[in-house]
């Protein structure tokens, strides 16, 4: 008999962590920390249902906090068994885990988020990401592998992030995929998601199962740059290190090879960690599309690219005049030097603040793209003057149709569990199961078990 435990990543958008069981093995499925307002954080203190210890293995779809972020926990609290995911999956993993680690041992010395006296607890420090770098074995996509002597399993191209996957699992006649997050077709950096085959069992995200994105992007982004060129101040860019930077790093140079004013103006990469990611781009060519004029000193093919790495060289920044461009993480304005550059220009009227993503509740980001006046940060109330974009394209989930491009090449009639959506999103992919390929679907929802 197989079981499946929904622990995370159900009726909410965060904390994937999906517990298989079968027979007498436990194998998790992601591993992520909640992420979000004060009491979504909090549900990373609830216990799992079984201890780590008793955990055999851990299969992880992609790099992101919200799939990989808890399992530094997961060890500190015994967990010893293998942790598989894709080759450069592990290399964001490394990135992403060891920035986790140091921005709460930051927040719990400081004791204090959003300019709140708030101490969040620590859920682990960098040695115990050491340690979990330990357990991780890297396997290619397309090449069967067994887990935890009762199932095989196989990754294939997901399409959201480089790296990302989704993994079909074998066992007792079964075969139960489990779609981590599914990316866009047709995208300029990465390759579409892989067909699926068939299934018995689907386990799919439901990010935007009850929106379609706009078109992409790119000349809402040229459209909104050249505004900002012509206000005469600073363009800051709020993205996230993992693929968002990336991506606007490939829109800016396409669009310098089309407009004279975008092709002049100065760009300046601030985040180290986009820095690193940059890197597993170039180590992993065969993970994403080819980059044209891509170089060490035009990466993703930009012109007139600065990076800055220490902390002397981002504060220089501060006093560049005129037009320029900075992109810096975090992508929702929740932490990183993105934070000093705000604090810089956000109250200036020749400045421009372009937020290329959807911003959660709570956050600043949120706060900023929702009509605020003012804005407090750094112990500083400053009025808002700058002119703010909010672009809504460069999303790497699949939307609506994409989710159901992606469903139909489903070859079997399997049983649909809607993970990682809102409520209605999660309910509008279910129904789209039912509806449009006569599947039976349900919401999974979180601290339930169903029988497979």
């Amino acid at each position: 008999m197989a079981e499946l435990t929904f622990i995370g990543a159900a009726g909410i958008v965060t904390g994937s962590k999906h517990l298989l069981t079968v027979g007498t093995k436990h194998v998790l499925v992601d591993c992520g920390m909640f992420q979000g307002t004060k009491d979504v954080v909090a549900l990373n203190g609830i216990p799992l249902p079984i201890a780590a210890g008793d955990i055999d293995a851990v299969i992880v779809t992609h790099g992101h906090l919200d799939h990989v972020g808890y399992l530094p926990k997961l060890v500190h609290d015994g967990f010893s068994g293998p942790i598989y995911c894709t080759p450069p999956t592990r290399a964001v993993m490394q990135i992403v885990l060891d920035d986790s680690a140091n921005l709460q041992q930051e927040l719990q010395e400081r004791g204090y988020q959003h300019q709140r006296p708030y101490s969040p607890p620590m859920y682990y420090d960098p040695q115990d990401v050491e340690r979990t770098m330990k357990h991780v074995q890297p396997i290619p996509l397309h090449q069967a592998f067994t887990v935890a002597g009762v199932m095989q399993a196989t990754y294939y191209d997901a399409g959201h992030i480089i790296g990302s996957a989704f993994v079909a699992l074998e066992f007792d006649g079964k075969r139960v995929v489990f779609s981590g997050d599914i990316g866009r077709y047709d995208r300029p950096l990465l390759f579409g998601p892989e067909p699926m085959g068939a299934a018995t069992d689907l386990i799919c995200e439901s990010t935007y199962a009850n929106q379609v994105h706009p078109p992409q992007p790119l000349e809402d982004l040229r459209r909104a740059i050249l505004a900002g060129i012509a206000r005469g101040g600073a363009i800051v860019i709020p993205a996230f290190a993992v693929e968002r930077s990336q991506d606007i790093l490939l829109a800016v140079a396409t669009l310098q090879t089309n407009d004279p004013h975008i092709a002049t103006l100065p760009v300046h990469l601030d985040s180290p960690m986009a820095e690193k990611v940059d890197a597993v781009f170039e180590h992993f060519p065969d993970a994403h599309r080819p980059i044209a004029n891509d170089s060490l000193s035009t990466p993703f093919g930009v012109r007139n690219f600065t990076e800055h790495v220490t902390t002397q060289s981002s504060k220089e920044l501060n006093d560049v005049q005129g037009p320029h461009l900075i992109l810096s993480a975090s992508g929702m304005a929740s932490g990183g030097r993105v934070l000093h550059h705000l604090h810089n220009h956000i109250g200036d009227p020749k400045a421009t603040i372009i937020f290329p993503g959807y911003q959660s509740l709570g956050t600043l980001g949120y706060i900023l793209t929702h009509g605020a006046k003012h804005v407090t940060l750094f112990n500083d109330v400053i009025p808002i003057h700058a002119r703010l974009v909010h672009l809504s394209g460069f999303s790497a989930h699949a939307d609506r149709n994409e989710l159901h491009r992606w469903l139909q090449t489903c070859t079997a009639t399997p049983h649909l569990y809607a993970v990682h959506g809102e409520a209605p999103s999660a309910a509008a992919l279910a129904a789209m199961g039912r509806a449009a390929f006569g599947w039976q679907a349900d919401v999974a929802h979180r601290g339930t078990t169903v029988t497979l």
